[in-house]
This record gives C-alpha cells, structure tokens and sequence, in this order.
C-alpha cells in the first residue's frame, strides 16, 4: 500500500508512513425541546465539520526513493492555445491536409546526457514512409486513413510503442526508455454541449514518460509543421517535457525539519472553486470554473505559497469501483456542494492521478478538482523523538475545507 501523501500546491508530495489514521465527521444538528409535548425538533443544515488524524513515524531512508521520470502529453482532444469552446479539429477538421507534415520533436534523459545532439521526431504523414534510426531519429505515423482524434492519437501509441531510436549512438527500443500510457482528453471533463465535434473522449491523451528518473531529462517539445519548420498554427495540444526529479534519500531530521518548513507557509489569496459551491445541480466545465487568486497576484512561484498543504491522499483498495474482479487502489474523497455523491462505486479516480496545466506534468489540486484528493488545510505538526526506537514518532491534525481565502 503506498504512503499517505500530503499535497503541496506546486504538485509536490510529502509522503508520510502512517500507523494510524483517525476522521472525525460531526453533523450540525440544532436540538430544540418542545415545552409540554416532550419531543425534541431538529433543525439540520447539511452542515459537516470533518477532521483528519495521523499519527506515525518518521524514519532514515534506506533508499533513495520519490525519483520521477519526465514526461510530455499529447491530447488530440484540445487545441494548443487550450481554448475550451472550440478544439482543433471543429476548426480544420480532420483532414490529411491539416496533419501532413506535423513534427513533434524532443529528446529522452539519455539523448540529453549523452550531448551528442540527439533527438526523436514524431513524424505525421498522408502515406507510408520508412523510419529513421539515427541522431536524429524519425518516427512516421500514417495519417492516410485517420478521421478522428481518437483514431489519431492510436495511430501515434501503435507507432512510437513499435519504433527504435538512437541513444549514446545505440539503437534502442522506444519502450525501453519511454513509458506510454493513453487516457481519456481533457475535453472529457467539459460539458456535453462544448464536445459537438468528437463526444467520445475515450483514449486522446497519451503521457510519454522517462524511465530514467531526474530533472535533467525536462525540456523543450517542438511542434511544427513542414521541413522549413513553421509554426503550425492549427495544432492540438503538446506539453514540454516537465516533471521529472531525482531519487532523494533523506535522514528522520530531514524529514522533520521539512515539516518544520511549513509553520511559514502562504495561502496565496485564495481559490475558489464554483462547481463545489453548486455541486451536482448545474454542470460547470473544470476548466473554467476555479479561481487562483495566486495566479492573479503572480505570486504562485513563491516558495511560501509553492508549499502550502491543499490535500492530503490516503489511499484504500477498492472491489467496488473495479471493472475486474481484482481490487484496485483509490483514495479516499469527501464529496462537497449540493447533491453531490462520491460513493465507493463511483469513485473512479486511479491513485495519484496526473494532469497538464501550463505545458507541464502536474498532480491535479483538490480545491480545483473534485474526486483527486482530500482538499484540506494543515492544523498541527507534534514530532516526538522516541530514543529507545531512535525514531521520530508524530501526529498531523488537518481540517477538510473546499474553498480558501488566507494570506
């Protein structure tokens, strides 16, 4: 079972090892006695205070761990400039005149550190061509017969998973140095009435991912158009490749003092979110439904803002959410706004689910979305050095809250 998970607002994680966790849900509920009659009326608001408990230990690393990969997305489901009402195909449509030539281009961590100038070239192409395996390798993908985004984003999977490229001047299978995974677009969470040109959403993102964990492997991801290069300006959506840090081994007092570090940590302003205020009653597209008052204030790259606590992640395994008779790892979510109900089967959310924001890789906020996380605020941090176990034992308070206003 993987280990509780304090989420910063940069998408940074605290992972914390957990001996007990405790929730505390008390309802509001205004008890008034009725003179004569002996009965008790009962005035309930739907008003909920929920409170969270851990308690656990702190301990040296015997390994370095917390290492990721870098990674970019693809997301044929959404245009480059990120415009919600509009995608790219409902502006060109899908056409081989609108594909042809389209070159994505970036480099894994090994390509980068080996500085010899390599790099990998996704090659769109009305018609079969032959791959090339050099420095600069080429991957083409046929687009004779594509009609959909969903079909597109197939077409590209089948090849990059089939393709071998150069690294350090050895030729090397794609997959062993990139994990690919495909999911549904980012226009699967906009209303119904925005997706008129491709409602199914099913499988138009893929994330592209560095085995080889560090940040060295962040970097630029081109996309053009032509071999002069152009800017293509009808493009569907393609992150940098961001994300990727190196394994970190810590001692218990580095971990300590870490938590120590957020007594001086900012709440930015404030972020709002409209859609937990209504719930279910009126559908609001995510991505147009939340402020970031941080963002306004461009102060969001401040490391007191960039650390503060907006979720904690407890995970649980689930037979009731599965589509297999396998169980599954979820975690645990508090449904918030009027009628709205996460229940064990409709928790869906695979564990630490990731997202693009920005041209990068990022763990999705809970204040900003729903079903991700527990959206909270830290209370207390009590360490405690127990010598006879030379470890540091602690207990973390935190208080479930949808919408922050803070300083």
């Amino acid at each position: 079972m993987p280990k509780i998970q304090l989420i910063r607002r940069d998408s940074q994680i605290i992972e914390l090892e957990a001996e007990t966790i405790s929730f505390v849900m008390d309802r509001l509920v205004a008890i008034s006695p009725v003179p004569i009659l002996a009965q008790r009326i009962g005035v309930d608001m739907n008003q909920t205070n929920i409170g969270i408990e851990i308690s656990g230990v702190l301990t040296d690393d015997d390994s370095a761990t917390g290492g990721v990969g870098s990674a970019f997305t693809i997301d044929t489901s959404m245009n480059g400039s990120k415009t919600v009402a509009t995608t790219w195909y409902e502006l060109g449509g899908i056409t081989t005149a609108i594909l042809d030539g389209v070159r994505i281009k970036f480099s894994s961590i090994g390509q980068i550190d080996a500085g010899l100038g390599e790099d990998i070239t996704i090659l769109l192409n009305n018609g079969s061509l032959s791959a090339t395996v050099d420095t600069n390798s080429i991957i083409p993908v046929n687009i004779a017969s594509i009609t959909t985004s969903d079909g597109l984003t197939d077409a590209i999977k089948t090849a990059i998973e089939a393709a071998s490229v150069k690294v350090n001047t050895a030729t090397t299978s794609f997959t062993s140095i990139f994990t690919v995974t495909q999911s549904a677009g980012q226009m699967s969470a906009v209303s119904s009435s925005l997706q008129s040109a491709s409602p199914d959403h099913d499988g138009e993102k893929l994330k592209i991912a560095n085995k080889t964990n560090g940040s060295g492997g962040n970097s630029v991801v081109s996309v053009t158009k032509g071999t002069t290069g152009q800017e293509w300006n009808g493009q569907f959506y393609v992150s940098n490749m961001n994300g990727g840090k190196a394994a970190k081994r810590m001692t218990k007092g580095d971990k300590v003092q870490d938590l120590f570090d957020l007594s001086n940590m900012s709440a930015g302003g404030a972020l709002v979110n409209p859609s937990t205020f209504v719930g279910d009653t009126i559908d609001i597209p995510s991505s147009v439904s939340s402020f970031d008052a941080s963002r306004f204030l461009r102060i969001d790259e401040a490391d007191a803002v960039k650390k503060y606590i907006v979720g904690v992640r407890i995970p649980y395994e689930s037979l009731a959410s599965s589509s297999t008779a396998s169980s599954v790892l979820r975690q645990f979510v508090i449904p918030a706004g009027i009628g709205a109900s996460l229940n064990s089967e409709t928790n869906t959310k695979e564990f630490d689910p990731t997202s693009s924001m920005n041209n990068e890789v990022v763990r999705p906020n809970p204040f900003v979305e729903q079903g991700v996380a527990i959206p909270c605020s830290l209370i207390s941090f009590k360490p405690s050095y127990e010598a006879g176990d030379s470890v540091w034992t602690f207990d973390i308070s935190l208080t479930v809250v949808e919408q922050l206003v803070g300083l």
